[in-house]
């Protein structure tokens, strides 16, 4: 039986196709907590390439937390954590918010994401 380049290239294209290769493993957990009209830790520091996966609670109502530089928007319920996970693409710092109006305060709920 000879070598068919058709069967190379279709095996080729399967193992590029989203989904056929496999996902990164989270090396650590970030615990993370919103309420009126906080973020903790104020500060996150995790290292290029690194991949982390986040528990976000709320104490009191619905948060948001974003990082919209990153594309990062999950809603935070009462009750409900937030879990994902994230890989840092790139270096830099990050404005973390508060993704839903939650009062008064809202505007001034912010944390620091350091990506070394």
């Amino acid at each position: 039986m000879r070598n068919d380049p058709t069967l190379y290239l279709l095996g080729l294209l399967l193992a590029l196709l989203p989904g056929c290769t496999q996902a990164a493993v989270p090396g650590r957990s970030i615990n993370v907590t919103m309420k009126k009209f906080a973020i903790s830790p104020g500060e996150i520091r995790i290292k290029q390439g690194e991949t982390v996966r986040f528990e976000v609670v709320t104490e009191d109502v619905q948060h948001g937390f974003a990082v919209r530089a990153l594309g990062i928007n999950e809603a935070v319920n009462p009750g409900k954590p937030a879990h994902f996970v994230y890989t840092a693409r790139q270096k830099g710092t990050f404005t973390i918010e508060c993704g839903i109006i939650c009062g008064f305060g809202h505007d001034e709920m912010h944390a620091r994401l350091i990506v070394e």
